[in-house]
């Protein structure tokens, strides 16, 4: 069937490029400390791009030759009722190996999962409840093919894990969620489970935190949410084309200790690829570099906008709902791949001693920056202060409120460990804990 797509392509004497992807999905879903659904599924699909003066787009997961042969019409006529754009689709080019696959996922992702539910269901305490829960795998592989002569394949693996964990103690009941991203199940031990097993039991005591400005810390997934958003937005090229970015190459933007890298290469990242979703080798693309901004990263429709090359992070991945399986039916946008924040000197342990009086967020509800103002206000789902350099209460409820440019201004310590982790708005990441100075909480 893909030697008849491009044949029906090519007959058109158009610029095209035609995204091909087949996905495995292995998934196990848990209900009240039990497995209550299996399912393992294939999902299928093509995404077609035509430049014919506008740039069009259509998509389908039917393979049958009238849907090929309409899906194509229709992202010809999409191209040529919009705009006219200057576009090229990219050439080959060479690209270096990197680390993506999960051996334990693709030789079995029906066993992976089974193996990982079992081992939920073997560490769970009798008085501590999983009302809903999900194990799933992705083996994904995909083809690029263009005009261009771009021929490229490439596979990659994605574990998912949600678990909702209630317990319950003198009538009260509380709720802990997690929801995780790897790409590797490795990189997410079953030993998390006791981690959020004592979140939960912290949230059943944790009172509301006063109002104050003070010290806070971070935790890893907290500064991808809020880095993500709002940096990332800044750092493309789709900013800068659009008047949209805050940053210029050379400006001050940050505190000293703080580096940051569009990291398309980092070892089983979730966004790591030899190449981005347009076929343009991905690379580290630096953002930040000890407080200074450096350049911006683009994909093939902003580089050629902006008289620039494609940086690699032409990514097809949904603005509401992270994608692994349907990645054909969106079109690439100009976004950064892994953010990664380069840790620091000190360890987390020493972050902590040296603070007088301060919290650590571990968890917000829902971390979700104004990615142009970078103005946030979010509820602290768990956290701890800290009292002469030692965790003491457990706090939840009240908000952690800031401007995201002002606070990356006044970091006073980056812990020397930065790790892979997914957010709730944004998805890959390797970051570490990070300390700021002067940040308001308002509570009770």
């Amino acid at each position: 069937m893909k030697e008849f797509m491009i044949k029906e392509l090519e007959k058109m004497k158009k610029e095209y490029e035609l995204f091909l992807q087949k996905t495995e999905v292995n998934e196990i879903q848990l209900q009240k400390n039990k497995i209550s659904f299996i399912d393992k599924t294939t999902d299928s699909g093509y995404g077609i791009r035509i430049h014919s003066g506008g740039l069009g787009f259509s998509s389908s997961n039917i393979f049958s030759p009238f849907t090929v042969r309409e899906t194509i019409r229709n992202a010809l006529k999409s191209s040529e009722m919009t705009q006219k754009v200057e576009f090229n689709f990219p050439q080959a080019q060479p690209f270096k190996e990197v680390e993506t696959i999960d051996k334990k996922i693709k030789d079995d992702g029906e066993g992976a999962v089974r193996e990982y539910a079992k081992q939920i269901l073997a560490s769970i305490p009798s008085d501590v409840l999983i009302s809903f829960g999900k194990v799933r795998t992705y083996d994904s592989h995909i083809e690029i093919i263009n005009s261009e002569g771009l021929d490229l394949r490439r596979e990659e693996t994605t574990f998912m894990l949600e678990l909702s964990i209630i317990v319950k103690k003198n009538g009260k009941k509380v709720e802990f969620w997690s929801h995780e991203y790897r790409r590797r199940i490795q990189d997410l031990p079953i030993s998390n489970l006791n981690q959020w097993i004592g979140i939960a039991r912290d949230q059943l005591v944790a009172e509301m935190p006063k109002t104050e400005r003070t010290t806070v810390i971070f935790s890893p997934t907290s500064v991808l949410d809020g880095f993500g958003t709002v940096l990332g937005s800044h750092s493309t090229g789709s900013a800068k084309v659009n008047d949209m970015s805050k940053f210029s190459p050379g400006d001050k933007v940050a505190s000293e200790s703080l580096t940051i890298v569009d990291d398309g290469l980092y070892p089983y990242g979730l966004m790591t690829s030899e190449f981005d979703d347009e076929g343009v080798p991905q690379r580290k693309n630096v953002l930040i570099e000890k407080g200074v901004f450096k350049d911006y990263v683009y994909d093939q429709f902003y580089a050629i906008k902006d008289g620039k090359e494609s940086t690699g992070n032409g990514l097809r991945q949904d603005d509401t709902f992270f994608v692994f399986d349907g990645k054909y039916g969106v079109t690439p946008n100009d976004r950064i791949s892994n953010l990664y924040v380069k840790p620091g000197k000190k360890s987390l342990c020493q972050l902590i001693e040296e603070v007088k009086h301060g919290i650590l967020v571990d968890r917000f509800s829902w971390l979700v920056p104004d990615a142009t103002t970078g103005n946030f206000s979010s509820e602290i789902r768990i956290g701890y202060y800290i009292e002469n350099g030692v965790l003491t209460k457990a706090i939840k409820g009240g908000l952690v409120a800031g401007n995201i440019f002002d606070m990356i201004k006044n970091v006073s310590g980056i812990s020397n460990k930065s790790v892979i982790t997914s957010g709730g708005t944004v998805l890959a990441g390797i970051c570490p804990y990070i300390r700021f100075e002067n940040v308001q909480v308002a509570g009770k």
